[in-house]
């Protein structure tokens, strides 16, 4: 296996290939995939909330600020938005007993970046979102694949 950069919550990173990305125990987080194939280069943000307040601590905490950093640093590694493609995993409801507005923020974070990705003009190509059950994703830069973990359930790759 190549060696692989992990991305901790409110973290992004990126690299090129060979190596890769890991996003390990994505609950209700979601992690914002972005890759350009002509470079071979990926990034994750690995974002634990929907949308930052005003004057954000960190930019990579919330999927609207976290998803337009990691284009921005992308695109000053020489990708261009024309190329760059997304992936989302994540956002599961782990805590459905719990109140509503707690219980639905992984529902609140795959809307987020989705909306983000739309006004950025960048493409969704998939994702393997909701649900409830973590997830792990692995990002390989020779490709663009990522490889899907969740528990009590077959690998996938999309």
């Amino acid at each position: 296996m190549r060696e692989q950069t992990i991305v901790g919550i409110a973290q992004m990173a990126i690299c090129r290939a060979p190596r890769g990305l890991a996003c390990l125990g994505l609950g209700s987080c979601v992690a914002v995939i972005l890759y350009d194939p002509v470079l071979k280069i990926g990034g994750i943000v690995h974002a634990l909330l929907p949308t930052a307040p005003h004057n954000c601590d960190s930019e990579e905490k919330y999927a609207d600020t976290g998803t337009k950093k990691l284009v921005k640093e992308l695109m000053a590694k020489g990708a261009t938005k024309e190329r760059l493609f997304a992936k989302i995993v994540g956002g599961a409801q782990m805590f459905p007993s719990l109140s509503l507005s707690v219980s639905d923020i992984g529902r609140h974070n795959i809307d987020e970046a989705r909306r983000t990705l739309k006004d950025l003009g960048i493409k969704l190509v998939s994702e393997d979102v909701a649900g409830n059950r973590g997830r792990s994703a692995y990002l390989n830069t020779e490709n663009g694949r990522v490889m899907i973990e969740t528990a009590f359930a077959p690998i996938k790759t999309i």
